[in-house]
């Protein structure tokens, strides 16, 4: 009985190991800030079929509440310049029309009969969650902003558990007055040295912007670009994921594309900064 007993009790529990993280390649800051650039500056222009989904319980959600994901095109050009048609799925009923010169947009919202007006750049989290939807964070996570030569960048390593990756971090300075403060973070996976993360502040040292990036793909031209992007604006409240369906880099933009006039028969609602300009 005691040896049946000690049998019983005796058992063997094997615990699965965490997974290895990829074998990390190195590279210095000069050359990571050297990939960054070239990536940024390889795009000038993009025309993008996307599907977007708005996470669950944010500000951005009361704007599509509607429809669990919504088609877009995008068009964007540098400096600054972006038009969005957001579509309805399956059937492809436009929701909205938004367009920006980097400063002002203008956004017609067909359902409602509205022609909103206001920053580009938007501030604290608005009552009105369509206020929320802002072009400029959509335009700085597919086309990037250079560094320049002269500002400052230092270099980190970050290794995470959960899950298991290396990282080297570039963080780039500018220069407030007499003082320095941070502009952006820039995530390199160490696996590939592919860019998965950019984290944008605004004064003051207050994160605006958090972009992951994922599912990289090599285009027409040797040039490559990420069709997996979620953008998450901590002020605005809402996290945002983008798939890529289409895009082609660099195509030529005719004159006009990113105006948007008030059609006739709207209402013209001016917006303000929210919290202010971050």
């Amino acid at each position: 009985m005691l040896a049946l007993l000690a049998g019983c009790a005796s058992r063997t529990i094997r615990v699965a190991a965490p997974a290895a993280p990829a074998a990390a390649r190195t590279a210095t800051r000069q050359e990571l800030l050297d990939r960054y650039n070239g990536e940024a500056d390889a795009v000038h222009s993009l025309n993008a079929a996307v599907r977007m989904n708005a996470e669950t319980g944010t500000a951005f959600s009361g704007v599509i509440k509607e429809y669990h994901q919504i088609t877009a095109l995008v068009l964007a050009e540098r400096p600054a310049w972006i038009r969005v048609v957001g579509q309805a799925p399956v059937v492809g009923t436009d929701i909205f029309d938004m367009a920006s010169d980097g400063k002002t947009f203008h956004m017609y919202i067909p359902s409602k009969k509205r022609f909103l007006v206001g920053p580009a750049s938007g501030g604290e989290a608005a009552k009105n969650a369509i206020e929320n939807l802002r072009p400029q964070p959509l335009f700085d996570s597919l086309i990037w902003q250079k560094i320049p030569p002269e500002d400052p960048v230092l270099i980190e390593e970050e290794d995470r558990d959960q899950p298991p990756a290396r990282y080297y971090v570039l963080t780039a300075l500018r220069r407030a007055g007499e003082q320095l403060e941070i502009e952006r973070r820039i995530w390199f996976e160490r696996s590939d040295l592919r860019v998965s993360r950019i984290e944008i502040y605004g004064r003051g040292g207050r994160l605006r912007s958090d972009i992951r990036y994922g599912d990289w793909r090599e285009q027409a031209g040797g040039k490559s670009f990420p069709w997996r992007i979620v953008l998450w604006q901590p002020r605005a409240g809402y996290r945002l994921e983008i798939d890529l369906t289409r895009i082609t880099l660099n195509p030529p933009v005719p004159p006009g594309r990113f105006t948007l006039a008030q059609p006739p028969g709207t209402e013209r609602v001016p917006l303000g900064q929210g919290g202010g300009q971050p």
